[in-house]
């Protein structure tokens, strides 16, 4: 079972005897921000949008895609489709690693008038304790975030995060139960 591949070609890494099962992590983040305010999900590119954007359809919420281009190190992200103005909105991205596209896509959205941005991620990498950028707490130079959802996928990283900041882990432990249940269901 892979949640949330961050390449689909990636399915075709292991052998003929491996069939992967691929599966989001994003009923879980659906059932975590229900009832929250929030109006609208973005996404910080037109591959996040197709990955994950049918799996908001029922939610009714707006959608927004951004776009970056990279110029060497520096990312430049505009609002490319839908609006932000006057809603909370979440940025859904497949992994996050220093966290610079979604930083990017904050202060995009934020310009255009959000009124809240949070975001959520399936895998967490953060290298180098990057995370502590986003802290509020520790008046981190990328704390921007109202929350920033992650799952606990990569546990070595989720259990360094602070429980009284910005971060909220969503345990994925009960969606692969569910997962793992469909499947039994479907071959009965």
């Amino acid at each position: 079972m892979m949640y949330d591949l961050h390449t689909l070609q990636n399915r075709f890494y292991f052998h003929g005897t491996s069939i992967a099962s691929l599966h989001s992590a994003v009923p879980s983040l659906l059932s975590r921000i229900a009832g929250l305010g929030i109006e609208a999900v973005a996404f910080p590119d037109e591959g996040s949008s197709k990955r994950f954007g049918k799996l908001f359809d029922r939610a009714n919420f707006s959608r927004i895609v951004c776009g970056k281009v990279r110029d060497g190190s520096k990312r430049i992200v505009t609002v490319q489709d839908g609006d932000p103005n006057g809603k909370e909105v979440i940025i859904v991205d497949d992994l996050v690693q220093t966290g610079g596209t979604l930083y990017e896509c904050a202060l995009a959205l934020k310009a255009k008038g959000a009124v809240r941005v949070s975001a959520f991620v399936t895998h967490a990498v953060f290298p180098n304790n990057c995370w502590k950028d986003f802290c509020v707490n520790l008046n981190g130079p990328k704390a921007i975030f109202h929350k920033f959802y992650v799952t606990n996928s990569i546990p070595t990283v989720t259990y360094n995060l602070p429980e009284d900041d910005v971060f909220e882990v969503v345990d994925l432990l009960p969606q692969i139960i569910s997962d793992l249940d469909m499947g039994g269901s479907e071959r009965r």
